[in-house]
């Protein structure tokens, strides 16, 4: 505020006071504050409405959940139709089945790329009774000195880790003098 002094000099020369020296004392501020709130409110809305919109825009992609029977059975039936394919003096694809062979191929890495492990005991292999297999049957078998796997019927499974499918294999035992 001008002193009165001040407004004497600016009335000697025809000056009206500045408008600024005319305020009120006190000014009102509860209308202010009741625009600050409803802009935090606006602003609130705005965002809720915006993650909305991003959210409706996206398609709901729903993860099945995975069976282990289906998932150890496919995985059973490449192994089988691997070997199949496969000359059993070379080890090698069948030249009539190579172009098939390529594809069991690919089916058994994209499983290993999800974590499915097929584990085949292998023929000849000592069999001890603690050994996480089924025997479908023990089969006397000439020329043996103690129990080994003879032939796999079907692998055992694990999925990251965890067995999901126990093997099953038949057992040659020394034949009985």
């Amino acid at each position: 505020m001008v002193n009165q002094t001040g407004n004497n000099v600016l009335r000697a020369f025809n000056i009206p006071p500045p408008n600024e020296f005319n305020l009120p004392i006190r000014v009102d501020v509860t209308g202010l504050h009741a625009i600050i709130d409803e802009n935090h409110q606006l602003k609130a809305q705005m965002a809720k409405m915006h993650k909305a919109s991003e959210v409706s825009h996206k398609p709901e992609i729903k993860t099945p959940q995975i069976d282990l029977k289906v998932l150890a059975s496919i995985a059973t039936n490449a192994w089988r139709a691997q070997n199949k394919m496969v000359d059993s003096d070379t080890g090698e694809a069948k030249e009539e089945m190579k172009r098939v062979y390529r594809h069991i191929e690919g089916i058994i890495e994209s499983l290993t790329e999800m974590g499915i492990k097929i584990i085949v005991p292998a023929v000849g292999l000592a069999y001890d009774s603690g050994m996480a297999l089924n025997v479908v049957s023990f089969e006397p078998t000439s020329g043996l000195t103690s129990e080994e796997i003879k032939e796999t019927i079907k692998p055992s499974v694990a999925l990251h880790g965890r067995l999901i499918q126990m093997g099953e294999v038949i057992v040659g035992t020394p034949e009985k003098v």
